[in-house]
């Protein structure tokens, strides 16, 4: 009886937790049901929040448990939820300056998040003026941050320069508040002036801000930032007329989302890669980072697909194992939308591949037709030898293709130059001077394309010899070297091909 009362008396006596306590423990539940997977969870946690904010009477917890519910809302893509959230919380600030002030902010959030930039402007500024006006400076600079990335969106560089001219004075009185550097705010603040410069012209003030810039994000030492500063930087040099340095930074951004298996970025720096050297001027660099990018664009929207349909398995298997309490008839509504997204994810599957063999199609048809032509043209060299006056060039590139048409002399995969110069009763130098200046090609190349001809002839005859087998007679000691050969004359990779020659 003793010890009961005395355990009685420790309860009664042992203090509540503090609002500011309260509200860190069940933020850190939150974080625990978040990693954990548990979105319904995060989402009761957040609404227990708020209504706990809301007995306490205290404002400032209450609005932040408010945007922290609605910025969940928007992450898992329940907008018409957030929309509602948005409806209840503007009718507590009512009477609240900074509630109303805080409802401003997350509405522009709200309509950023949906892709309506002229609509979260009004927003956003009247948040930037009344957390400023409320001494909410953190908050304020995050607004104003927000309405820069919207004016540019909105191509309103001058008022996004005006913002940012705002936002620099109130970086400097947080800095001067709390007595340290804000070195996170400040490398948003240089990136954002840096474009402003950079979209307005004024080169001169953008070149001093890019080694800011570079020095705050090295500073920073946040490796998520890096292809917001590069990809800015690499448009600077673009601009500045230094090609190969924005070149460069593009290839950075190129292999590193190739390290990271991120292929619809590699796809989508390739495209810009090879806007630039288009126009620089770099056409043939151009098309071939063109050609690259429609098949890297390809190979992403497969991936992203099955990564698409990978998740939504996962997700399906959970929410089963979550629901298996739940009544029969809500386990069938959930498989139902599951089979319904499986089949829309099978759909674009299909239509992406439907897609690629189109394509493929079209470029079997036209590398036909280039060998036809190829082919003719060579013909008619040939037997032109005797009709009409040729230069020497020319009467010994006709008597090089003359030999390759009659012996085949490219499936010998030890070919070298001597034997063909011995061949032709000349010597090395001059047979490879008269490839050169006939088709542009080295005496490699010229035997290659040969090779690559002769296989794409030889799959479109849709032969049983396996793909393997038909690069090794036309004279490749290497698959893997047929294959990128191929790859590169025909766009598309010999297995491709004969499968669109069966078509």
């Amino acid at each position: 009886m003793l010890a009961f009362v005395l355990i009685l008396f420790t309860l009664i006596a042992a203090p509540a937790n503090s609002p500011r306590q309260e509200d860190s423990i069940r933020r850190a539940r939150m974080a625990e049901l978040y990693n954990a997977g548990d979105q319904e969870g995060v989402l009761q946690v957040c609404r227990d929040l708020v209504q706990y904010h809301r007995q306490q009477g205290n404002e400032r917890e209450l609005f932040n448990a408010y945007a922290t519910l609605l910025d969940r809302l928007q992450v898992m893509g329940r907008f018409d939820e957030a929309m509602a959230v948005l409806q209840e919380m503007s009718s507590d600030a009512t009477e609240s300056p900074l509630g109303t002030a805080i409802t401003e902010f997350c509405l522009g959030q709200f309509y950023l998040g949906n892709r309506q930039p002229a609509e979260a402007r009004p927003h956003y500024r009247r948040a930037f003026r009344m957390l400023q006006e409320l001494g909410e400076d953190s908050r304020a600079l995050r607004a104003g941050f927000n309405l820069q990335a919207v004016a540019m969106n909105l191509n309103a560089l001058q008022e996004g320069l005006a913002i940012n001219d705002s936002s620099q004075t109130l970086l400097e009185q947080i800095e001067v508040k709390t007595g340290r550097k804000q070195l996170a705010n400040r490398f948003k603040q240089s990136r954002y002036r840096f474009v402003i410069m950079q979209r307005l012209g004024r080169m001169k003030e953008a070149a001093s801000l890019k080694d800011t810039l570079l020095h705050y994000h090295a500073l920073l030492g946040d490796s998520s930032q890096d292809e917001l500063v590069l990809t800015a930087v690499a448009q600077y040099e673009q601009a500045v007329g230094n090609k190969k340095a924005a070149y460069a930074y593009l290839d950075t951004l190129i292999a590193r989302n190739q390290r990271l298996g991120n292929y619809l970025k590699v796809a989508q720096f390739r495209q810009s890669l090879a806007d630039f050297q288009r126009d620089n001027g770099d056409l043939e660099l151009a098309v071939e980072n063109y050609r690259l990018y429609a098949a890297e664009s390809d190979s992403a929207q497969v991936h992203r697909t099955n990564d698409q349909l990978n998740a939504l398995t996962k997700q399906f298997q959970l929410r089963e194992l979550q629901r298996e309490n739940r009544a029969a008839r809500q386990r069938n509504a959930a498989l139902s939308l599951v089979i319904g997204l499986l089949l829309v994810l099978l759909t674009v599957t299909f239509l992406n591949a439907r897609a690629l063999r189109k394509k493929n199609s079209i470029l079997y048809l036209a590398s036909l037709e280039h060998i036809q032509a190829e082919e003719e043209a060579e013909q008619h060299l040939v037997e032109e030898v005797a009709s009409r006056e040729l230069s020497a060039d020319e009467k010994l590139y006709a008597q090089l293709l003359s030999l390759m048409q009659e012996e085949e002399l490219f499936k010998d995969p030890d070919i070298t130059r001597d034997t063909l110069a011995s061949r032709l009763g000349t010597n090395r130098t001059y047979l490879a001077d008269a490839v050169k200046a006939c088709c542009g090609q080295t005496i490699g190349d010229f035997v290659n394309h040969h090779r690559l001809r002769w296989a794409a002839e030889a799959l479109s005859r849709n032969t049983e010899l396996s793909v393997s087998a038909v690069g090794e007679d036309a004279g490749f000691n290497s698959r893997s070297t047929f294959n990128r050969l191929f790859q590169q004359q025909y766009g598309m990779s010999p297995g491709a091909f004969r499968t669109a020659a069966r078509s």
